[in-house]
């Protein structure tokens, strides 16, 4: 029978485990409330770090360390998978085996990390040798591995892998349970970087275009448009360097007319058939190509890198066409970072190929319209040339002594163009002095001399009509100014003179005095040369007249004068 002294031990060993159950679940609550706080602790840390930067790699690194220090590991590495490929690339490697983990490659999970990404599910292993997922041993001891996949709406992006715990010890569920609360929320934050990446590439693509459009809309010069464009074209393709070539119509051969990079030169010696090399392929079918391995296509011309001493790694290729006739290629070569080309690319290529081919088709009607104006302008000078049996010859000689003397004055393309029209038409004034006066044989009359000094106001006046050749109306209205200011008809004086008409005065005074006039034989070559230095700066500018001196030294002066007498 039990006494009471029985039945009170039974009931203070009863209270005892009690208190000792109540003690575990205390334990187990807070070690519950540890890991809950560790867990808010780095995701707080984890969603912190992310709004300083949505730079990956910074991010990446910084999550990486939280992670180790937290579950306590001696290595972690973090991989992502490439969506296009399925390819593994390490993003991060930390710890004490970081270099060894590295050096294994981008598999260091021997399949573990590649079953993960695959099933979706996360894994630790606490004992390798009995894992029959384990293929084989590394070049450092590993005891045991956690491995947890980061997933955006059930697509796996990558996967952390954390090897060997401090201290020997075991995984545990509670650090699997951690990894995966932490992985779930990294996914999130690495998407949103993606998206923003994503995001700010079309944002500089958008810009680039807009860029390149005000480019080919800026002038109509085509040499230098297609330089600007492909500049641009490469920016927003972010390849390393970019080529457009010409078809030339007679030859049926394509040309290189614009190759950036420092072997372009040498890429416009070479020549390519319809049909030859990857550029002549693309011009005879009309169809865009990409091509993700330059050196695995039996259509790249080779001879083109052996030449440049260029490496060839990955193309673009894209036709540019004129009302559907192919008038060339576009080329973008090598994307940088070593990425592939995608199949936006190679759309957003093809959309730019069809901004370039319209300011090619612009900028050749606009050397058509000109080239016709600029025919007329001749046309119509030599006409009135014609009335004057003694100036046969003059207007192209002095445009060509004038465009001579620009070589060695820093003018702008504008002013040059200013300059050839104004020589051509300085003297369109003498459709207004009468025959007998412009054909007589003799010394004019003060009275003659004084209607012949109205032709440059009398050329100004006609000009002035054309809205498009007020820019040339100075030169052809001062070009018989003299610096001293005895010209005519406004005697202006030294820099009041326009430019244009200083380089007209030299060149026109050089051509009338090598020249027979109907009152006098012409002069020597050389002569007239000593007669124009020695009259600088009272009769002709300065600056100008050693611009023209530069010219007859290297022999470009008599060149002019024997092509136009031949």
């Amino acid at each position: 029978m039990r006494t009471d002294s029985d039945l009170s031990q039974t009931r203070i060993a009863s209270y005892e485990q009690q208190i000792l159950n109540q003690k575990f679940e205390l334990a187990r609550l807070k070690k519950q409330l540890n890991i809950q706080e560790l867990k808010l602790t780095l995701l707080h840390e984890i969603c912190r770090v992310s709004t300083d930067t949505f730079e990956v790699d910074c991010l990446l690194d910084s999550y990486m360390e939280m992670i180790m220090k937290a579950i306590r590991v001696a290595t972690g590495s973090l991989l992502l998978i490439d969506q296009k490929t399925g390819s593994f690339s390490f993003k991060v490697a930390k710890g004490k085996h970081a270099k060894a983990l590295k050096s294994e490659g981008p598999s260091p999970s021997r399949g573990i990390a590649s079953v993960v990404a695959q099933g979706g599910q996360p894994y630790f292993a606490t004992d390798l040798d009995l894992d029959p997922q384990w293929k084989k041993k590394g070049t450092f001891p590993i005891k045991s591995i956690l491995c947890v996949p980061l997933k955006v709406a059930e697509r796996t992006v990558g996967v952390i892998e954390l090897i060997n715990k401090l201290g020997d010890e075991p995984f545990s569920k509670e650090d699997l349970d951690l990894l995966a609360s932490i992985g779930s929320q990294m996914a999130v934050i690495l998407e949103n970087a993606r998206l923003f990446r994503e995001m700010e590439k079309r944002v500089n693509q958008v810009y680039n275009l807009m860029e390149l459009s005000t480019i080919l809309n800026s002038t109509l010069q085509q040499k230098q448009v297609l330089q600007r464009a492909m500049e641009a074209a490469t920016r927003l393709m972010g390849t390393e360097v970019g080529s457009l070539l010409v078809l030339d119509q007679e030859t049926q051969e394509l040309v290189f007319e614009v190759a950036l990079g420092e072997k372009g030169k040498k890429v416009k010696e070479i020549r390519l058939k319809l049909g030859e090399g990857i550029a002549g392929w693309v011009a005879q079918s009309g169809e865009p190509l990409l091509v993700p391995d330059v050196r695995k296509d039996p259509r790249h011309y080779r001879k083109a890198d052996k030449i440049s001493h260029f490496v060839t790694k990955n193309m673009l290729c894209v036709p540019v066409k004129v009302k559907n006739q192919v008038i060339g290629v576009l080329q973008a070569v090598n994307k940088l970072h070593d990425e592939p080309f995608a199949k936006e690319d190679l759309d957003l290529f093809a959309a730019l190929a069809n901004q370039v081919a319209i300011a090619i088709e612009n900028a050749r009607l606009y050397e058509e319209m000109k080239g016709t104006f600029l025919s007329t302008a001749e046309a119509l000078a030599e006409a009135i040339e014609k009335r004057d049996p003694y100036t046969g010859g003059h207007t192209r000689r002095v445009r060509k002594y004038c465009l001579a003397m620009a070589k060695h004055l820093s003018l702008s393309a504008q002013e040059k163009e200013s300059l050839r029209l104004a020589a051509i038409l300085h003297d369109i004034g003498k459709i207004g002095v009468r025959d007998d006066i412009l054909r007589k044989k003799g010394k004019l009359t003060n009275r003659e001399f004084a209607a012949m000094k109205e032709h440059p106001r009398v050329g100004a006046e006609i000009m002035a009509h054309i809205k498009q050749l007020q820019e040339v109306i100075p030169g052809i209205r001062h070009h018989q100014e003299r610096n001293d200011g005895m010209g005519y008809p406004d005697g202006l004086r030294d820099g009041d003179i326009p430019l244009v008409a200083r380089i007209i005065a030299v060149a026109d005074t050089f051509d009338a005095m090598t020249t027979d006039r109907p009152y006098r034989k012409k002069r020597g070559e050389e002569e007239t040369v000593d007669e124009i230095r020695r009259c600088i700066g009272s009769q002709f500018d300065e600056g100008v007249t050693k611009a023209f001196l530069k010219a007859h030294e290297a022999g470009e002066i008599r060149k002019i004068m024997e092509e136009v007498s031949a």
